[in-house]
């Protein structure tokens, strides 16, 4: 679970909206050391980020908060639109250049052609796949707990957790 602090903002009825501040990847941006990324960040400015999540755990106006997504949920997100558009670029090219083979034409323009197309058709059956899913609940952002409590931990994770134990047992027998 990707986690980030924010703080409530206001209720709206069963839910809340969350306000949260962009981050570095890593925390040695906010200490000016490191990478040299930190001289990118300075130059753009810092953006606050709002966003409406169910309020499962009771959450009072002007809390901090944790809230968090499924690693899964972005990893498959990554693959709809960076993936996807790629694999429309590059399978357009093909068949452009492959049509132009057929119907004596110049290559390249065709070529470049049938890439913008599966370009657009990748990013347009992306958008169909994300409005018809939209409402999938391990994409949403979730409120998981008051900023400064420490994880609980479930029935289901600790089952989990000793299936793994008792398996690394039986592996070293």
């Amino acid at each position: 679970m990707i986690e980030q602090h924010a703080r409530v903002v206001r209720l709206l009825g069963d839910a809340a909206e969350v306000e949260t501040e962009r981050q570095a990847a890593c925390g040695i941006c906010s200490a000016s050391k490191g990478c040299g990324t930190a001289l990118l960040a300075d130059a753009f400015p810092k953006r606050q980020q709002r966003m409406r999540v169910s309020n499962g755990i009771g959450a009072q106006q002007g809390d901090r908060v944790v809230i968090g997504l499924d690693e899964r949920a972005l990893q498959r997100a990554s693959y709809l639109l960076y993936g996807l558009p790629l694999l429309g670029l590059i399978g357009g090219a093909l068949l452009g250049d492959a049509m132009a083979s057929n119907w004596h034409v110049a290559r390249e323009p065709a070529a470049a052609i049938g890439g913008l197309c599966g370009v657009i058709a990748a990013l347009l059956f992306a958008r169909r796949r994300v409005d018809a899913t939209g409402a999938d609940d391990g994409a949403q952002v979730k409120l998981l707990r008051l900023a400064g409590r420490r994880p609980t931990v479930t029935l289901d994770g600790l089952s989990a957790m000793s299936a793994d134990l008792s398996r690394g047992v039986s592996k070293s027998e």
